[in-house]
């Protein structure tokens, strides 16, 4: 056989994401329904094969052939994406995975509860907010393969923005893991309906105002993030049974804010704080455009930020007081 004489550009490859919401773990590619995430860069998934390439008892110091191993059947694939966040439906999926939530606007809920599923026909949760299927699409499927990873949960996703980067322009990073096997030889050609589009983008310059411990701030950048780990138990044929969540689901927020007379007491709020903050934690008010609205919280650090001017990089953790959601996200008008 000859070489090969093609050569592609990372830049030609996509990501796309669909909802699980028929068939977790086994739908895999839809023809047509499936939405493309603005992502930086594609990445390779961690495949996380189980290989045991161990020395065993014989003669001689070596590795036997007989003494390989390797199975991809109980493993857990995992994959990070980052990009520019949009207010579609494609990008919102990650959000509502990970809140367990479909409603217009997206939030952790009080006492959350987390979705648990089996994997395998028939088993999936019916709505939005079940396993999601990406796709890492290739430009040309005659001399490229498509990865297709089914049953992905999102265990981390993070939303930032910065107002001296990109005009304020919102981003986003998540890592999602799945218990199914993938398919990483895809050879037919993935149709793709629902591309992004740069009116969808969202800025902190559509803001109206901005709040950190109940104090009105002037804000350089920030990071929300919400942890909430996978656990895998159980086996069938394609891998795992069920995927379940951990024993926490995490919110955190880190602001970038101007040290000045408003702020000025901050290190001594954190240093001295008994108890929770009860109102306006953290806030950003951005309407249909992923406003922030953390309401209960506690410091868990504030330190100088010497810029040219100087700065506080507060660091904060949301807390549940039984009545408000940990923190909720404005995605819709009104």
């Amino acid at each position: 056989m000859a070489v090969a004489g093609q050569a592609f550009s990372p830049k030609e490859f996509q990501v796309w994401i669909a909802s699980d919401n028929t068939d977790a773990g086994i739908s895999g590619i839809h023809a047509s329904n499936m939405y493309q995430l603005d992502v930086d860069s594609v990445g390779m998934p961690s495949l996380n094969v189980n290989q045991v390439l161990d020395v065993r008892s014989g003669v001689g110091r070596t590795l036997k052939d007989e003494d390989v191993f390797q199975d991809n059947t109980l493993r857990v694939v995992e994959l990070s994406i980052s990009g520019t966040i949009h207010n579609d439906a494609g990008h919102k999926l990650l959000l509502q995975n990970i809140c367990n939530d479909v409603n217009d606007d997206i939030a952790v809920a009080t006492g959350f509860s987390p979705a648990s599923q089996l994997y395998g026909a028939g088993n999936a949760v019916a709505n939005g907010s079940s396993s999601l299927t990406v796709v890492i699409k290739s430009s040309d499927h005659t001399n490229q393969r498509s990865l297709v990873m089914s049953g992905l949960v999102v265990t981390s996703f993070s939303l930032s923005a910065d107002s001296t980067t990109e005009g304020g322009r919102y981003k986003f990073s998540a890592t999602l893991q799945s218990g199914v096997k993938p398919d990483l030889n895809e050879s037919s050609t993935l149709a793709g309906n629902n591309a992004y589009a740069n009116t969808t983008d969202c800025f902190l310059s559509s803001g109206s105002g901005v709040k950190v411990f109940d104090t009105d701030v002037i804000l350089q950048n920030f990071t929300t993030t919400i942890e909430s780990p996978a656990v895998f138990t159980g086996f069938y044929a394609d891998g795992y049974q069920q995927v379940s969540r951990g024993a926490e689901i995490a919110v955190t927020a880190e602001a970038t804010v101007k040290y000045d007379a408003n702020t000025k007491t901050f290190i001594h709020d954190f240093d001295t704080q008994t108890i929770a903050k009860d109102g306006n934690m953290f806030v950003i008010t951005n309407n249909n455009a992923f406003g922030v609205n953390m309401q209960n919280g506690v410091l868990t650090d504030v330190t100088y930020n010497e810029g040219d001017v100087m700065m506080l990089d507060v660091a904060m953790k949301a807390v549940d007081d039984g009545t408000d959601a940990l923190i909720s996200f404005d995605v819709t008008t009104g």
